[in-house]
C-alpha cells in the first residue's frame, strides 16, 4: 500500500484501456449494445440497472437506443419510446428475430399499430397481494408531490381511489381505468347514481371499502371543503381520462401484462409506448401505471425471463417512485431498469437532492455524454477522480544544478571540507533530477463540457474497470447494422434508408411485400406485410 501511495500520492485515476476492457468481457457480443471502444463495440450482460445522462441533442437515440432496440433478441422489454422512432426503426427485425412487438400507441404515431393494454387486468381479489395492488395502482395514479401542505390531501386521495378500485372490482369482477374514471365521474354529476354506489360500498365485503364509504359520505355532508380538496387530487391526477383515444387504448388487452412472468415463453416480447411528446407529461400516470404493473407482475415470477424497462424522457413523468425502487431491488426480482435523463438537475427536480445517490449509487452502468451544463459536468468529473502528474520543474531543477556548479568550483579553490562539500553536491544532483508530482482531476468539468459529440464516460460496476473514455456513432454509419434497421419516420425519404457498406456509404430501398406465413400470428405484422432493407432479407 505505501508503494501504491508513493507512486500515486495524488490520486490514481485513469481511463481503462483495450486490455482491461476485453478482460471484463465487455467486447463479448453479449446483452445489450452501449458504445464503442477503438472501433470495437461493446456490451454490457446483467440484471443492475442502467443510467444514461445526456443532454438535448446528444443523439441519444440515433447513438444509442438504435442500437438496443434492433439489437436484443429475445429479451423481454418495456421501451418508452415518446416519438415512435425506436417502433418505426426496428419494426422489421423482431419479427425474424421471433419476437412479438406491440405499440401501446393511442394516437397512431408514425403511422404504427395501436395495441390496447388495459394494465388493471392485473388486479385479482382471489390473489393474495390483490389489496397491495390496488394501493400501488393509486400511488402510480397519484404520486407525492412533495408539498407539505399537500400531502394530507394527496394521500387521502390516494386511499380513497383503491377503495373505489376494489369496490369496483368487487361488483363488476373487472375494472379498467376508463371505467374506475366512469365511476369517480358520478360522485358529484350524479347524486342518485353516487348514493347507489355508496350503498354497495356500505355493505362491501372489504373492511377498508366500507370504513372508507363511510368518510367520503361523512365529509359530503360535515366538511364540504375538505371533500371537495381530496376529491380535486384524483379529478387532477385521472383527467388525462378525457382523452377518447387514450381511454380506448386503456379499456381492454390486446396485450396482457401478465405474459411478462411466463416463465416458458414461446416468443420474446416487446412493448413500445408511444406517446406524443407533448402529451408525456400529461398522460404520465397511465405511463407510470403501465411500467409499475409490468414490473410488479415480473418480479412475482422470478424464474421468468429477464424484463427491461427502457425509460426515455424518464423526466417527464413527475415523481416516479416504482422506478426508484426499481434502481434499488428491481436486480433481484429479474427486472432491469434503464433510467434515461437529459442531464442530473432533472433527477433532483422530480426526486429530491437525496434520491440522486440512490439512482447513481445502484445503476451498474453509468453513461454520461453531451453534458450541457456544469451542475452534470462537475460530478461526472468528481466521479472520475484525480490523476498524480509527473513533470520536471525545470526551475527547481536548474537552482539544483547552480548549486551542484557552486559546490564543484569550491572543491577547486580548496578551503572547504571536502565530506561536507560532497555531500552538498550528491544533495545537489538529486534535486537536479528529482521530478515533481501534483494533482489532477483527470478530466475537469470545463473538459467534460467540451468532450467530443462522438465521445462518452463510463462507469461499470462490478469489473474491476477504470473509467472508460468510449465513442458513440450513429447506428446508420455501422456496416454491422445494415439491414437491421427501417427507415425513421422523421427523417426522409420514407421508401429507403442509409446503408454503411465496405466502400462507403449508399441509399437502399425498402421492400414491403406480403408477410410469410410463419409471421402472420406476429402482432406487428397483423396488417399482413412485413418490411426488409432490398439485398438484407431476413432469414426466417
Amino acid at each position: 500500500m505505501g508503494a501504491f501511495n508513493e507512486e500515486h500520492r495524488f490520486g490514481s485515476s485513469r481511463w481503462a484501456n483495450r486490455h482491461q476492457i476485453r478482460r471484463a468481457r465487455l467486447f463479448e457480443r453479449k446483452g445489450l449494445p452501449i458504445g464503442y471502444f477503438d472501433g470495437h463495440p461493446i456490451f454490457l450482460d446483467g440484471d443492475a440497472p442502467m443510467i444514461t445522462i445526456g443532454g438535448a441533442g446528444s443523439g441519444k437515440f440515433r447513438d444509442l437506443l438504435g442500437y438496443v432496440v434492433c439489437n436484443s433478441p429475445g429479451e423481454n422489454m418495456i421501451v418508452l419510446d415518446p416519438r415512435g422512432e425506436a417502433n418505426a426503426v426496428s419494426r422489421g427485425i423482431h419479427g425474424p428475430n421471433g419476437d412479438y412487438a406491440y405499440s401501446f400507441n393511442p394516437m397512431g404515431i408514425a403511422s404504427l399499430p395501436c395495441h390496447a393494454c388495459n394494465p388493471l387486468d392485473v388486479l385479482d381479489p382471489s390473489l393474495p397481494y390483490f389489496h397491495s395492488d390496488c394501493k400501488a395502482v393509486a400511488e402510480s395514479l397519484i404520486p407525492l408531490s412533495g408539498s407539505s401542505n399537500g400531502q394530507y390531501f394527496e394521500i387521502a386521495a390516494r386511499v380513497w381511489l383503491a377503495a373505489i378500485l376494489k369496490h369496483g372490482i368487487e361488483h363488476h369482477g373487472a375494472m379498467s381505468l376508463p371505467a374506475l374514471y366512469r365511476i369517480i365521474n358520478v360522485i358529484e354529476s350524479d347524486g342518485q347514481a353516487w348514493a347507489a354506489i355508496l350503498e354497495t360500498m356500505l355493505a362491501s365485503q372489504f373492511m377498508e371499502v366500507r370504513r372508507v364509504a363511510g368518510e367520503m359520505l361523512a365529509k359530503q355532508q360535515d366538511a364540504p371543503k375538505e371533500f371537495g380538496s381530496i376529491m380535486g387530487e384524483i379529478y387532477t391526477h385521472l383527467s388525462f381520462l378525457d382523452d377518447p383515444k387514450l381511454a380506448d387504448a386503456l379499456s381492454r388487452s390486446d396485450i396482457d401484462l401478465r405474459r411478462f412472468a411466463e416463465t416458458s415463453p414461446l416468443h420474446g416480447i416487446k412493448l413500445f409506448v408511444n406517446c406524443p411528446a407533448e402529451f408525456l407529461s400529461l398522460w404520465s400516470p397511465a405511463i407510470r401505471l403501465i411500467f409499475t404493473v409490468a414490473m410488479q407482475t415480473k418480479s412475482r415470477a422470478p424464474s421468468a425471463p429477464r424484463l427491461t424497462l427502457i425509460c426515455d424522457e424518464a423526466a417527464q413523468l413527475g415523481r416516479f417512485e416504482a422506478l426508484l425502487k426499481a434502481f434499488t431491488y428491481g436486480r433481484g426480482a429479474g427486472v432491469r431498469a434503464w433510467a434515461i435523463f437529459q442531464d442530473i438537475g432533472q433527477i433532483i427536480r422530480n426526486f429530491g437532492q437525496a434520491a440522486l445517490p440512490g439512482f447513481l449509487g445502484s445503476a451498474q452502468m453509468r453513461q454520461f455524454f453531451g453534458a450541457r451544463d456544469y451542475e452534470t459536468a462537475l460530478p461526472i468529473s468528481n466521479m472520475v477522480g484525480n490523476e498524480t502528474l509527473t513533470f520536471d520543474d525545470q526551475l527547481a531543477q536548474q537552482q539544483a544544478q547552480r548549486v551542484k556548479r557552486d559546490q564543484l568550483q569550491s572543491v577547486l579553490l580548496g578551503g572547504s571540507d571536502l565530506f561536507e562539500l560532497a555531500h552538498h553536491i550528491t544533495h545537489a544532483e538529486r534535486a537536479a533530477n528529482h521530478r515533481s508530482k501534483q494533482s489532477r482531476r483527470l478530466i475537469s468539468a470545463d473538459e467534460v463540457l467540451r468532450l467530443p459529440e462522438d465521445h462518452q464516460v463510463l462507469f461499470v460496476s462490478g469489473k474491476n474497470l477504470m473509467p472508460i473514455l468510449a465513442q458513440k456513432y450513429p447506428y446508420f454509419t455501422r456496416r454491422e447494422m445494415a439491414g437491421r434497421y427501417l427507415n425513421n419516420p422523421y427523417h426522409p425519404p420514407a421508401d429507403k434508408v442509409r446503408v454503411q457498406g465496405r466502400f462507403g456509404a449508399r441509399w437502399v430501398s425498402i421492400v414491403t411485400e406480403d408477410a410469410p406465413r410463419i409471421l402472420r400470428d406476429f402482432p406487428q405484422h397483423a396488417d399482413g406485410t412485413w418490411s426488409y432493407v432490398k439485398g438484407y432479407k431476413p432469414k426466417l
